[in-house]
């Protein structure tokens, strides 16, 4: 196969299958033959060569979701997904979304949300083909054919049709309803590790992250933002020697969070004929800002201590949402009175810092603007649907002018499912007439994100005879996700602030589970595993300083309390696995926890020994139930990395703030994990059947929830110091 650069791979792969694709990469001569292709319906294409192109609507970001739901099509289809060609699908903005098309990659939710619609959507394909080959052949009778890799064959005569040679005539047939699923028995990719087509791209370098986009005539802009958060452009400084333009950016409806109110210009960006260019302009420009007249309140101490005050005050819902709202979420029995009549009380306070995204790839996004005519956007975005009705109120335009390219993703973890980075590079497209690649600098991605909300939580705890718990109180105050973005609240308040906090099947007696809207107006959004990530860290130390306080074995303690079979499972399957029961190396300790999210359990056992700092993290053992396992490589590799995630997070992440600036600017004050520092990770899935019975539930964010906890708590058995305060290293270098 020939060899070709990212940008020949982007153009021709563009022009070829009508997206960026994300299999094997096609060699330009392949690319020119002559080949023919049917569309058989809006997600599967044959070729007249019997080539079959699959079109997914998941954005890739390292999640392996695109190549499980196209194992899922496969095993339906009855093809080899080896030699099937699998791209990314264009958004549609109709509704219901139809298979195949882009859809927006959130909430791990892409084979939870769509495996079910994807077999349906494979079989009747499948029988669409095998009746189109009955009518070529002549025999009607169904029972008479089978399907082997995408031939079809009558077992009477022994006649023969590939897909490619009866795509035509399929094409024109109805879709079928209720066709019969591959039966588990007959499966041969579902529920098995599948190799995925997207990995030896990334390893040789020719896949194409959005950062890669090259497109002729193309220039290239950097965003310099208000260094303080709500600040405004008081007018447009000079474009300074070397520069083509600089254009003011506004906050356009939809985008605005928190002070990055709508209408605000709070943005230049400086275009140059090369990014270098541009990054050394930006820096020498010197903007004059109006800045927020209450930045004297925009601080870190001052949310602490708003905070702390909420925890034990705040005014009870009454259909205003608003800050200090207090939201019940749960409620049953009297859990003050049980509390206070318990032999032994716990009164525990959580806190969480903000936290950045900090993908590896910074937010960027390339756009084609021609005045009135079309417009074309190459973004590594988590949402190309909303992209793309963005990009038609920003322009104009009607939909079926606008081309939204979705690229790899180097690194999504909810901040590119944003706008904001796809609005300033379409303003500034319309604004000079000429192709141009818009980029975030590190420090304006670090300063300017949209964080992890920080949090404070507290925890109330009754003990009775037994050790068991008699009562239970917990109260999360956090800045609203969804409120910032305008969504309407319920009665209980941001689901995304209490998740993984409620129906806990815990046997807590008397329980009280209460939401407490903070007013910080810092800019707040998903972040992988959000809520769930603040709230296991509370109720999994809790429960295991009342393991303590009960002088139960933190384990036992949780398996004593529980009263859900699967949770139970779960929890034993990662205790046994780390052999939890027999004493590790000298010098080390382990610690455990368990959680939900996204419709899946979690435990983790995690193993720490002592450094010059701080906890070294050795070993983690990880047990999963996500009901149906669609490729168990996949979810092995999303559990490992959700490890170094949330590693990352519970050991140095967080964001501060002085007068609303943002005082962590880059990788020197945010550190990371090194490869060298890594932890050994083994992961155990708990399997189950594959009938439309069991529950489906994410695995993209469920190795992060239950690291942190499961540190704080391995660390407390081996020091006796316990760590309430994330993160456990504030203030680390990359130096340390």
């Amino acid at each position: 196969m020939q060899k070709f650069n990212r940008r020949d791979f982007l153009v021709t792969s563009s022009s070829a299958a009508g997206g960026l694709v994300l299999g094997f990469g096609l060699g330009v001569d392949e690319v020119h033959s002559a080949v023919s292709r049917t569309q058989v319906n809006l997600w599967l294409s044959v070729g007249s060569d019997n080539s079959i192109t699959l079109s997914i609507g998941t954005a890739d970001m390292g999640q392996g979701s695109a190549q499980g739901l196209a194992a899922a099509l496969c095993e339906e289809l009855i093809v080899d997904p080896a030699r099937v060609q699998v791209i990314t699908s264009k958004p549609s903005l109709a509704v219901p979304a139809p298979i195949g098309a882009s859809i927006n990659t959130a909430g791990s939710g892409m084979i939870k949300n769509y495996f079910w619609k994807i077999r349906d959507a494979g079989a009747a394909a499948r029988e669409m083909l095998i009746s189109a080959a009955m009518r070529d052949i002549g025999d009607s009778n169904r029972n008479n054919y089978v399907i082997q890799n995408g031939v079809v064959t009558n077992i009477v005569g022994g006649q023969q049709r590939t897909y490619g040679q009866v795509s035509n005539i399929a094409a024109t047939l109805p879709v079928p309803t209720g066709a019969t699923l591959v039966a588990e028995g007959a499966m041969k990719y579902i529920g098995r590790a599948v190799a995925r087509q997207d990995i030896p791209l990334k390893v040789d370098g020719s896949a194409v992250y959005g950062i890669d986009v090259r497109i002729p005539n193309m220039v290239y802009a950097v965003i310099k933002h208000s260094p303080t958060f709500g600040g405004v452009l008081n007018g447009t400084p000079a474009r300074p020697s070397g520069a083509l333009a600089v254009v003011p950016t506004r906050v356009v409806a939809g985008i605005g969070r928190g002070l990055d109110a709508v209408g605000n210009v709070n943005a230049l960006a400086v275009v140059a004929d090369t990014t270098w260019d541009a990054m050394r302009l930006a820096k020498q420009l010197k903007p004059v800002w109006s800045l927020p007249s209450n930045r004297g309140q925009l601080n870190t101490t001052q949310f602490k201590s708003d905070a702390q005050v909420l925890l034990r005050g705040g005014t009870l819902y009454s259909g205003a949402h608003v800050p200090g709202t207090v939201y019940t979420v749960e409620s049953s029995g009297t859990p003050v009175a049980a509390i206070n009549a318990s032999t032994k009380k716990l009164d525990l306070t959580y806190t969480l810092p903000y936290v950045a995204h900090a993908c590896m790839e910074v937010v960027n996004c390339t756009v084609n603007y021609l005045v009135g005519v079309s417009c074309e956007v190459w973004a590594p975005t988590q949402a190309a649907k909303t992209a793309l009705s963005l990009v038609a109120t920003l322009t104009g335009l009607a939909v079926e002018k606008i081309t939204i390219n979705t690229t790899f993703l180097g690194g999504g973890l909810g901040r590119k499912i944003e706008m904001d980075f796809i609005s300033q590079a379409v303003q500034v497209a319309m604004a000079i007439n000429r192709p141009v690649k818009l980029m975030w600098p590190r420090e304006e991605d670090f300063t300017h994100d949209l964080y992890r909300p920080m949090a404070a939580v507290r925890v109330q705890v009754g003990l009775g005879t037994g050790s068991f718990i008699n009562g239970w109180i917990y109260r999360n105050v956090s800045p609203s996700l969804l409120n910032q973005r305008g969504y309407s609240l319920t009665a209980k308040g941001d689901s995304q602030g209490y998740e993984a906090s409620q129906d806990l099947p815990y046997n807590f007696g008397a329980r009280l589970t209460e939401y407490v809207m903070h007013g910080s107006p810092i800019p707040v959004g998903f972040w992988r595993s959000v809520g769930a990530s603040i709230n296991t860290f509370a109720v999994e130390s809790a429960m295991d300083e009342a393991a303590a306080a009960a002088r139960v074995d933190p384990y036992l303690y949780r398996r004593n309390q529980l009263a859900d079979s699967r949770w139970m499972t779960v929890l034993e399957t990662a205790a046994n696995s780390s052999g939890w029961s027999s004493p590790g190396p000298a010098g080390t300790a382990k610690g455990i926890a368990i959680g939900t999210a996204f419709g899946s359990i979690c435990a983790q056992v995690v193993e720490v020994k002592k450094g010059s700092v701080g906890p070294i993290v050795t070993r983690v053992w990880i047990a999963i139930d996500c009901g149906i396992c669609v490729n168990p490589d996949q979810v092995e590799a999303q559990l490992m990395g959700g490890v170094i995630h949330g590693m990352n997070a519970a050991l140095y992440g967080q964001q501060t703030f002085i007068n609303g600036v943002a005082q962590a600017a880059n990788f020197n004050t945010n550190r990371m994990t090194l490869l060298k520092e890594a932890p050994d990770v083994k992961v155990s899935i708990i399997s189950g059947t594959f009938d439309r019975s069991r529950a489906i539930g994410g695995v993209g964010e469920l190795g992060v929830p239950t690291f942190a906890p499961a540190l704080a708590n391995a660390w407390f058995k081996l020091t006796k110091t316990r760590v309430r305060d994330l993160p456990f290293l504030p203030g680390s270098t990359m130096s340390d």
